[in-house]
């Protein structure tokens, strides 16, 4: 895990350009630096920096550093590369970064990791590739030499990569299937190339000026959506999708007139309908999350797990429990939690279930108000754009209890409620389908037996499930018309940025109509991107990995193509993942139904204990976006705390977009 840093250069001849934008993250990877240029005459040359240590320098592979970056003089180049490296796999110095391959060749700055790499790495060697390194790097590498971007398709894990063929002076840039690491890029008025890790990288460059990007800023205050399309917050800047990449050599690089590149899609979920019994799918689902976690838990250094006392979170740490029992790995797990002293808000009593089960070193944080208001100035520049709520600071706290334990790789449940259906996003959908095909007992009896269960709200399931009977053309309409939005909305001064609104899902390539489609819309367009977006800057922010065992591919792709009652039935969801692991996990969490999320305190933080301190943080928003939002918001903060207006976390947007406007000194 690391963060990488890029410039295709057209104008201009600041070598320490590069330099900035890589100690911009320093955070992502205090263990190593890098850097590499191309001068006009076709010259490759390696550079190193403070954090370079000595042996690194006293290396002799073929990308070892060989001058200070704080040495170089003003220099014309073509392409530019800077690597921050947090050093999980081979600890030693061949695994420097930026790498080369095939006699310097191909030039990678690589962040993530490849599970399966041991796996490929014999077949590249069985075909006649040689390494000198036991990192997933050099596999990249070698895979790209042998296969091109046929090479995406062999890796299990997560990635965001850039790779220079100097012979055919191409780039590529790439992605991982879920888009569980970043990647973005921006083009300077002098069209000059950047590509990052982390927008913030972008700020200390040449021509850069913050300017608010209005539909993705609505798309956020009113709706809680970001990440769900490749523009940014900020005008002009852009991410590579997930599952998507990018290849052009560095004279032909033309972006439109926004900015924007023409990448390809080069993922897509296959449809391949699951012909066995649901035992059947409960011993393949078994088998092939056994092999995630154990894939997941390669690594040279320490790795924990983070334990929410959810189904999922469970889940991974009763295997890691169970591997280490049979002597499959070593040492003794630790797991790292975030609890509440409000009991509304607490789910303790569930970790102890597992806790007690397991052998584990258990640890836990109790975060605050006064916690939360201290750390949010630091969350948000990690961040670099306005996140929904303070759940990143509790996950912000996890990683630091982690960091502050020694652990550097972190395993988490992220990912597994939206292909699922953990949400129970599912049901509105599978009832019209009973509806169609006129199984209306079956229908009646599936919503009886659910009456005890929160799978859905009962009160909302006549227009869902209408909702969902309407043809796909006549949807994108009733989405603009009232809805429970339009509180927030009127708070917003739309028309002032020149804006024609409308529903951000209208821009969504996916219907929500068949569970597979729901399932896609979450997984690659709603709640997954922007969660995964937190989840790699708050444990970057304290150089921890973060890693998803549920989104291996093959567990995905699996459950996608299950039927729709494997997944959810007479009110239970994730209905597969129970029977598959009842083995695995204490009944009590395997039978849960209760789960009440990843939430902080914050009705309390905000109607009890410091009213004041929101509301004047809303009243500087204000001042700040100079009337974008309305003086109205104070009024609607005013009923929320008094119990007229129901408590959600609009507030919080509301406060947290204005710190984001102050603290990147975005121009509205």
């Amino acid at each position: 895990m690391c963060g990488i840093s890029g410039i295709i250069n057209h104008c201009g001849n600041n070598p320490k350009e590069i330099k900035s934008m890589t100690d911009v993250i320093r955070h992502r990877g205090p263990d190593g630096e890098g850097y590499l240029f191309m001068d006009y005459n076709n010259q490759l040359k390696c550079f190193g920096g403070e954090d370079t240590s000595n042996s690194i320098w006293s290396s002799k592979y073929p990308y070892s550093p060989k001058e200070n970056i704080n040495n170089i003089a003003e220099t014309h180049f073509s392409i530019a590369m800077g690597h921050r490296r947090l050093s999980i796999l081979d600890l030693t110095p061949s695994g420097h970064q930026p790498m080369s391959y095939r006699n310097g060749r191909f030039w990678i700055t690589f962040n993530g990791e490849v599970y399966n790499y041991k796996e490929i790495k014999a077949e590249l060697l069985r075909i006649g590739h040689n390494f000198i390194s036991e990192t997933d790097t050099e596999v990249v590498l070698a895979a790209f030499a042998e296969w091109g971007s046929d090479c995406l398709g062999r890796f299990a894990g997560m990635w965001a990569f850039a790779i220079y063929d100097k012979f055919a002076n191409e780039i590529f840039l790439a992605r991982d299937r879920y888009g569980i690491k970043p990647l973005y890029y921006w083009i300077s008025p002098e069209m000059n190339f950047y590509f990052a890790s982390e927008i913030k990288q972008f700020t200390v460059c040449k021509g850069w000026s913050s300017r608010i990007n209005p539909r993705r800023a609505c798309d956020f205050l009113i709706y809680t959506l970001t990440d769900h399309t490749d523009e940014t917050m900020f005008e002009g800047v852009y991410q590579i999708p997930s599952g998507c990449c990018f290849k052009s050599t560095l004279n032909d690089i033309k972006p439109d007139v926004n900015g924007r590149i023409g990448f390809q899609k080069w993922y897509f979920l296959k449809s391949d309908p699951f012909k066995g019994s649901f035992n059947d799918a409960a011993s393949c689902f078994k088998s092939l999350f056994e092999r995630s976690v154990a894939e997941h838990l390669n690594a040279d250094v320490k790795v924990g797990t983070a334990l929410s006392g959810g189904l999922d979170s469970s889940a991974i740490v009763c295997e890691v429990d169970w591997l280490q029992r049979n002597g499959v790995i070593s040492g003794k797990q630790q797991t790292f939690s975030s609890c509440s002293k409000d009991e509304r808000f607490d789910e303790k009593k569930w970790m102890d279930i597992v806790i007690n089960k397991t052998d584990v070193n258990a640890h836990f944080i109790y975060p605050d108000l006064q916690e939360s208001t201290d750390y949010t100035p630091d969350i948000l520049w990690y961040h670099d754009e306005p996140y929904q709520s303070q759940s990143a600071f509790l996950e912000y706290s996890v990683f630091r209890l982690a960091k502050l334990n020694g652990v550097k790789v972190l395993l988490n449940g992220q990912g597994a409620d939206e292909f699922l259906g953990g949400y129970g996003q599912f049901t509105s959908s599978r009832y019209t389908g009973m509806l169609k095909k006129l199984k209306i007992s079956r229908l009646i009896c599936d919503i009886k037996n659910s009456s005890n269960t929160n799978a859905f709200s009962k009160s909302a399931l006549p227009s869902a499930i209408i909702f969902s009977l309407i043809p796909s053309s006549l949807v994108k309409g009733l989405r603009n018309v009232k809805s429970s939005s339009d509180r927030v909305r009127a708070l917003i001064d739309v028309d002032r940025l020149g804006v024609k609104y409308s529903h951000p899902y209208n821009d969504i390539p996916v219907n929500y109509k068949t569970v597979p489609d729901i399932s896609e819309h979450f997984t690659f367009y709603s709640s997954l991107p922007k969660y995964l977006r937190d989840s790699d800057r708050d444990s970057m922010a304290h150089s921890v990995e973060a890693r998803v065992p549920f989104l291996d591919h093959r567990l995905v792709e699996f459950t996608y193509n299950l039927p729709d009652d494997f997944l959810e039935q007479n009110g239970l969801t994730k209905r597969i993942m129970r029977e598959a692991l009842s083995g695995l996990l204490p009944v009590e969490i395997k039978n849960r139904i209760d789960k009440i999320g990843f939430i902080a305190p914050e009705e309390i933080w905000v109607k009890k204990d410091n009213p004041k301190l929101y509301r004047q943080k809303i009243h500087d928003t204000i001042k700040l976006t100079d009337g974008f939002i309305k003086p109205e918001a104070l009024s609607y903060f005013d009923k929320v705390v008094n119990g007229q207006f129901p408590f959600d976390y609009s507030y919080w947007r509301l406060i947290i977009f204005g710190e984001w406007v102050r603290r990147f000194s975005v121009k509205i």
